[in-house]
């Protein structure tokens, strides 16, 4: 866990690598972010998919306390960023956004300049990238009086084809270019142009002077990455960089141990993008990948069997066109236009293969949703359950958690809250930690008013949340009842003997064989004479031995066997 501050006359910057999950990095986070004099307050979480309640309830106090101070959030997962928005807090999220509406097909050069620990920076950069129509070039801060072996050492980890650089050596695409020691090196109409002119900044070659030369010949088809090192160097172009509308990206400073350069170009305030090396790696595969989405159902099925082999989790029988949409959904927010390239890149990348899961991951929910439902479950389930000693509820696919609560203002309202455990599960580890966190937008309480009261609701149905400025907490003695926790209905064994499982519009994206396979699990699962309630949308060919429909219109069925 490592929390960094860039403090500055009128700004503080906070980086914040990990979850903050421990109270020690939790307190040194509260510590940095408390009010000042700053009149900007930027906020980078680089890894955290999701943020414990009380670290959000602090933002959103902080936000409440400060109205003169301006607040930018950035995070590189979209999962969070979604929660974030939900919850009211603005945020940018970095990793799913193109170079600020550019067209990534006209991206037709990278530039990459790095001094001391830069080496295995440049190396892992160029083993990902895939070879395009784009041409590469590198400015590496070395002795003028050393050979300089990187070009040999690249030719044997890149797709690009490493060319020797000469004075008036024309530039071609697919092409990488190192500048040599002891010279400049210049781009000039299609050519590059060797000088062995007075150093910049200590340096011959000099990282400004290729950026600048640079910017000039590919203006905003130029993408500029800045690297580790000691030193200013690159920092001064970065205005002519701005001026032709080229992108700037820098390593995160506490990235690097010489971490100089670019926190030197940070601190200008003209660099785009700041990311930790594997965001920047992966931010550059994705954006040069040529346009030829097509998928097969041949490859899919490859494809989800590797998933399935690398990583355990069975997307196989999926609807194949709902499986198609949302792997193309993904593909085209990174920018990744090749199946097959796509399809190695998700078995390398944990964080594309996360964004796949929660793509394939449906989260539509609400209290109280479908209320007609609901008050079929209050006077013709629960009344039912109410003779028995103690009641277990199991609510499959449970989401951000609203139904398991909806569930548990039902049960209270009965008198039978008491006596009732409910288990909440969700094959999406990151809504369960969502759920378990309890917080929801003040909007989603107001807009669930109206279905309390159509579900048969009689009390006060903000008096289950305490209202905050910005978001309202789940009460506890609802919460206390809930044991939320990450569950595959692939997994085939019965875990406990339930009076009721709800599972609604969750089997709507499974394949008749799967469908079966998770009826079989409930009915394995449920305790004799128990409910099983599914969605108003779903569409079940067979139903399992045993069962008998109970309430047709609401989907309310009763194990009999």
């Amino acid at each position: 866990m490592n929390i960094h501050a860039l403090e500055t006359a009128k700004s503080m910057h906070i980086s914040v690598q990990g979850n903050l999950q421990f109270q020690t990095d939790k307190d040194e986070f509260f510590a940095l972010l408390k009010p000042a004099k700053h009149t900007t307050v930027e906020l980078t979480f680089f890894d955290a998919r999701i943020l414990p309640a009380d670290v959000l309830v602090h933002i959103k106090s902080f936000i409440a306390d400060n109205k003169h101070v301006k607040l930018k959030v950035n995070v590189f997962h979209r999962y969070l960023g979604s929660y974030l928005y939900r919850l009211g807090i603005p945020c940018h999220v970095m990793q799913q956004h193109s170079l600020e509406g550019k067209d990534p097909k006209k991206v037709r050069a990278i530039a990459l300049g790095g001094s001391a620990g830069s080496l295995d920076k440049i190396m892992q950069i160029m083993s990902k990238l895939p070879a395009r129509d784009i041409s590469v070039f590198i400015v590496q801060h070395v002795l003028e009086n050393e050979p300089n072996y990187l070009g040999e050492i690249l030719q044997r980890n890149t797709e690009f084809k490493v060319i020797p650089v000469t004075d008036k050596t024309p530039v071609k695409t697919g092409c990488v270019y190192i500048a040599p020691p002891g010279h400049h090196m210049r781009i000039d109409h299609g050519k590059i142009r060797l000088t062995n002119e007075a150093k910049v900044n200590y340096a011959r070659p000099s990282i400004g002077i290729t950026f600048e030369t640079l910017a000039q010949e590919y203006k905003s088809g130029l993408i500029a990455v800045l690297l580790c090192g000691y030193g200013d160097d690159g920092a001064n172009s970065l205005a002519l960089l701005k001026q032709v509308d080229a992108t700037t990206i820098i390593e995160d400073p506490y990235d690097c141990d010489a971490r100089d350069m670019p926190l030197s170009a940070w601190k200008t305030g003209l660099v785009d993008y700041k990311f930790p090396l594997p965001e920047l790696v992966g931010f550059l595969s994705r954006i040069i990948e040529p346009e030829e989405l097509n998928i097969e159902e041949t490859e899919l099925k490859h494809f989800l069997a590797d998933l399935h082999e690398h990583y355990g989790y069975d997307y196989r029988h999926y609807s194949v066109q709902s499986a198609i949409r949302r792997i193309t959904r993904v593909m085209t927010d990174h920018h990744i236009y090749s199946f097959r390239r796509f399809g190695e890149l998700v078995l390398q990348d944990q964080d594309l293969f996360e964004n796949l899961f929660l793509e394939c991951s449906i989260n539509v929910t609400e209290f109280f949703r479908n209320p007609v439902t609901f008050k079929a479950i209050r006077e013709q389930v629960l009344t039912y359950l109410d003779s028995f000693p103690h009641i277990k509820i199991w609510s499959a696919g449970c989401s951000t958690g609203q139904e398991a609560v909806t569930l548990t203002i039902l049960l209270d309202e009965l008198g039978i809250l008491h006596k009732t455990q409910i288990y909440a599960s969700d094959i999406n580890p990151f809504v369960v930690e969502e759920a378990q966190n309890g917080l929801y937008s003040p909007e989603m309480i107001e807009n669930s008013r109206a279905n309390y009261l159509q579900s048969g609701g009689t009390g006060d149905f903000d008096s289950y949340f305490t209202i905050c400025d910005g978001y309202a907490r789940v009460s506890n003695h609802l919460k206390e009842k809930i044991l939320f926790f990450q569950h595959s209905l692939l997994n085939k064994g019965a875990f406990n003997e339930f009076h009721l499982i709800l599972c609604r519009n969750v089997l709507i994206y499974f394949d008749q064989n799967l469908q079966g396979a998770v009826l079989d699990l409930f009915f394995r699962s449920l305790d004799m004479n128990g409910f099983l309630v599914l969605g108003e949308s779903e569409s079940i060919t067979s139903y399992p031995i045993g069962f008998q429909v109970f309430d047709k219109a609401n989907k309310i069925f009763k194990k009999i066997i």
